[in-house]
């Protein structure tokens, strides 16, 4: 493979005015020459060494992202849109999965430091003691955070307080009274924002808070569908349900038909994302819509000006929106 002494030679140029052309530096190279350099570098097919170029630029064109569950679509959504609106940057993407386990997290930090990646992007999951915080810390002013951390960075978060209260708002409407909320983990920003907000449209509505009509556990469906069955077992059984996303919905879904309560005659059911299988679940599942994709290209936009030392905004709010589908129904009154 040709080199740039390659190209110098066959230009009859020094180095250092070949490095000039391939960096498009701003020194100035007289057009004559430059030509000149550019027909060498298409005859002799000199590729620049990517990690050499990043080096002297001290940028490497490259970011990384974490995220906790890669199989979940709801990060997938999120992806997509950095990863779009990064190579209409010009920049690479590196994404590493969690799986939710703190020591990964802390690993990955340090492989993406170690990689020299421009910035990061840390989305959901939990940013917890002080060898993650201390480690992120290592990367100031590179750093853009999705989802309420409390931590001084950058970041891109949602209203899941006003959407889970649109959500209980919209099954108070229908006349149930008894709302359960199968809610995410311990720990978890995110459920706990949306379960407030449960909570905070039962105070609106003058209805007292049941601690028994809450069952929490991790995310997806196979805890969604183990939480609702353990509620509509037990007393007092809830006639509507807000599930803290839609994969624990699906799975309450199946729940609910097991214990033989059809959806939504004998129970609604609402879900929280809006990822895509929502609307072609049986029947179409109501949820709360989050703008996925727009959060992960407001993220890397984020990313892009802190990167470049442009003026962008520190914080930006998603508001939600509440999507009426064929999983819930009006509160019919007892048979029999």
């Amino acid at each position: 493979m040709a080199n740039i002494s390659d190209v110098a030679l066959k230009a009859n140029v020094s180095i250092a005015t070949v490095s000039r052309v391939v960096n498009e530096s701003s020194h100035k190279v007289n057009p004559a020459t430059r030509q000149k350099v550019l027909a060498a570098i298409r005859e002799l097919d000199y590729r620049p060494n990517a990690l050499a170029k990043g080096l002297l630029m001290k940028k490497t064109m490259t970011i990384g992202i974490i995220i906790p569950d890669i199989s979940n679509p709801y990060y997938a959504e999120i992806v997509r849109g950095i990863q779009d609106t990064a190579d209409g940057a010009g920049y690479a993407v590196m994404l590493h999965n969690t799986a939710r386990k703190q020591e990964r997290i802390v690993r990955y930090i340090y492989v993406l430091r170690e990689k020299s990646v421009d910035g990061v992007i840390f989305s959901g999951g939990t940013i917890t003691g002080t060898a993650t915080l201390s480690v992120l810390k290592e990367l100031t002013e590179r750093v853009v955070v999705v989802g309420r951390h409390g931590v001084d960075f950058p970041a891109v978060m949602v209203d899941n307080t006003g959407g889970a209260s649109q959500a209980v708002q919209h099954l108070l409407d229908l006349g149930h009274r008894s709302i359960g909320c199968i809610a995410g983990p311990e720990g978890s920003t995110t459920a706990e924002d949306r379960l407030t907000g449960y909570r905070d449209a039962l105070a609106r509505n003058g209805i007292p808070f049941d601690p028994r009509l809450i069952r929490r556990g991790p995310w997806g469906p196979q805890s969604g569908h183990r939480l609702a069955a353990a509620l509509l077992a037990g007393e007092p059984r809830p006639t509507a349900l807000l599930c803290a996303n839609d994969q624990m919905a699906f799975g309450a879904i199946k729940a609910a038909r097991e214990a033989g309560f059809s959806v939504p005659r004998k129970i609604s059911i609402v879900g929280f994302d809006n990822i895509p299988a929502g609307s072609y679940f049986d029947p179409p599942l109501t949820t709360v819509e989050i703008p996925m994709y727009d959060i992960g290209v407001a993220a890397m936009r984020m990313l892009i000006g802190l990167l470049s030392g442009e003026r962008f905004e520190k914080l930006r709010l998603f508001n939600t929106k509440l999507l009426v589908r064929g999983s819930t129904g009006r509160m019919r009154k007892k048979e029999g």
